[in-house]
């Protein structure tokens, strides 16, 4: 749409350098190792949360963070298309050396998170009362749960915009500044919480103010950030943005923009509705067979947050590919990320199988769950080599943009899911657990069987994609 106004950004992952350097083992490493730190702090916030409830004098407190804690992921999760459509649009355009596009997926991505978010601000009585009646907990406990989603909500905006500010980054390889942007936003948060609750004596309001501050403390911080790291790039922003006929105001790219988003929130309610599917027939078993299943999920969050750096890799790394037109460096992206990946799956399966008593230990101190926990320990070691190709092949196709192949194959994956369940009920938690396992499988395979259409992407005769 627009040409680029400046010079091609002179950092390390810049299209002057060879595609042989972007595709190296250690640049592959270099880009996917802050991914990984960041994503400690993840668990951290969480546990802040329900620790700081914890100790205050009514258990009521400790269930109104947890439900308020789901209302925002279902947001989250559900709105996470704004990141993945900005990192695969702005790899691409990095991968042509197309500042300008850059800066529209920018403008346009942040026009979008900011929308969706202040709609959320503006529709928080009608969310409070619908979440309130979606629970069957006690009174104080939904009470609770209100008052922490009604103050939340207007973090909405900022996170959402953070996220976009996240896909800019990463389609860039700045990885590092993905880094600190998440250590920042959650070590603030952390801190924040603290603060309100010991410092103020507030209780849950205050974890709730500490997420609305350290978001929107973020979104300006990485907003400066972003702004004085690519000040070349960036140079004279205001004037194009509020020009007369702006760069980024092109119906047909935000059309682009929302086809791409459409495409992955129906992958994402597919997952969160395998996920509940998972629970419900586990809570039909019994309470403790559910309480298992839980942990088993847990241990799966925490497993996908050590493979994710390389997906993200993937997602950089396979768009500038894409924007090169090199089939050549698409090819040993692919192979190499996998690679990775997948000798990092082995490494966790046999840490998690060695060490699996001492895990369920930091879990649960109740001894019948422990014990259950363990009979199936199993299927959680044959998570990350089982799951990792899904990992892979979700970074591969968003680096592609190819989100009405990633909707497909999860439709299938998730058919294939509900039927596994429907044969294998009958054979308890190993039934259960074996239709999940064999369902993530399903998840990589029906996209990897799908990736001839990323390579035709990278084709020097390849269609322009869309800006």
């Amino acid at each position: 749409m627009t040409t680029p106004h400046a010079s091609a950004p002179q950092d390390a992952s810049t299209p002057g350098r060879s595609w042989q350097q972007q595709t190296s083992w250690r640049h592959i490493w270099s880009i996917s190792w802050p991914v990984f730190l960041a994503n400690i702090t993840f668990p951290l916030v969480g546990a802040a949360d329900t620790a700081m409830m914890g100790r205050l004098d009514n258990a009521s407190f400790v269930g109104g963070v947890a439900l308020g804690t789901l209302v925002f992921n279902f947001i989250y999760f559900g709105f996470g298309f704004v990141r993945m459509c900005t990192t695969g649009l702005v790899a691409q355009a990095h991968g042509r050396g197309a500042d300008g596009e850059i800066e529209n997926h920018m403008v346009r991505g942040l026009i979008v998170a900011l929308s969706i978010g202040f709609s959320f601000v503006i529709a928080t009585p009608l969310i409070t009362a619908v979440t309130g009646s979606l629970f069957s907990a006690s009174e104080t406990v939904r009470e609770l749960m209100k008052l922490y989603v009604e103050i939340r909500l207007m973090a909405v905006p900022a996170a959402l915009a953070n996220m976009v500010l996240l896909g800019c980054l990463f389609g860039r390889q700045n990885m590092r500044l993905v880094m600190v942007q998440i250590c920042f936003v959650n070590v603030t948060n952390l801190c924040l919480n603290v603060f309100f609750v010991f410092g103020l004596g507030m209780a849950i309001e205050g974890v709730a103010w500490a997420s609305v501050v350290a978001q929107w403390i973020g979104f300006v911080g990485t907003l400066a950030l972003v702004r004085w790291q690519w000040r070349d790039m960036l140079a004279g922003v205001a004037g194009r943005v509020f020009r007369r006929r702006p760069g980024w105001l092109d119906a047909a790219a935000f059309s682009h923009f929302f086809v791409i988003g459409g495409d992955i929130t129906v992958r994402t309610l597919l997952l969160l509705l395998s996920e509940a599917i998972l629970l419900n027939n586990a809570a039909g078993l019994g309470d403790l067979e559910l309480a298992s299943v839980q942990l088993v999920l847990v241990m799966f969050g925490l497993i996908s947050f050590g493979l994710d750096g390389y997906a993200h890799a993937a997602e950089a790394l396979v768009g500038e590919a894409i924007g090169r037109r090199h089939p050549g460096m698409l090819a040993l992206v692919v192979r190499r990320t996998n690679i990775l990946c997948g000798v990092t799956a082995v490494v966790i399966s046999l840490a998690v199988w060695s060490c699996g008593s001492w895990i369920v230990a930091l879990l649960t101190t109740q001894p019948e769950l422990a014990d259950m926990t363990l009979a199936y320990w199993h299927w959680v070691a044959l998570l990350a080599p089982v799951a990792f190709l899904a990992f892979q092949m979700d970074g591969i196709f968003v680096g592609a943009t190819r989100s009405r192949e990633m909707r497909n194959a999860m439709i299938l994956a998730a058919g294939g899911f509900f039927i596994l369940v429907t044969l294998l009920g009958g054979y308890g938690l190993n039934g259960l657990l074996a239709a999940f396992t064999i369902y993530l499988g399903l998840r990589g395979v029906t996209l990897l069987v799908r990736l001839k259409h990323v390579y035709a992407m990278a084709a020097p005769e390849a269609p322009a994609a869309e800006k």
